[in-house]
């Protein structure tokens, strides 16, 4: 499925809800499922992903570059440095793990080297 910045939009506004305790991971994805036609698995691991980078955490499902980027964008803008300096963070880890597991991911080295810069 292909995540138009409408539909990037729409995730993290409803993990934001999430994350603050607003409604629950099933709503949310179960929101996404019906209003875009999400896989209900996939919806869980981006909330999921998500969730982790916003908190700074490692996580181990892949986000799409362009959705990471995404992200990042809006965690700034919302967030400001001290957010991003967490996703970031995120992301790091979520790099060294993947290539712990022999993937390469040269796509998210990019990103995370964007909006690393000051």
């Amino acid at each position: 499925m292909d995540l138009s910045p409408q539909i990037l939009e729409e995730v993290f506004h409803a993990t934001r809800q999430v994350d603050r305790g607003i409604i629950t991971l099933g709503k949310a994805r179960d929101d996404l499922v019906r209003a875009y036609g999400f896989n209900a698995n996939s919806a869980n691991m981006t909330i999921r992903s998500l969730r982790h980078m916003l908190n700074g955490e490692r996580y181990r499902r892949a986000l799409t570059v362009d959705a990471t980027d995404y992200f990042l964008t809006r965690i700034r803008e919302e967030d400001g440095s001290s957010g991003l300096q967490k996703a970031l963070t995120a992301l790091s880890s979520h790099i060294d793990y993947r290539h712990s597991t022999g993937v390469n991911v040269p796509g998210l080295q990019t990103v995370l080297a964007k909006h690393s810069k000051p």
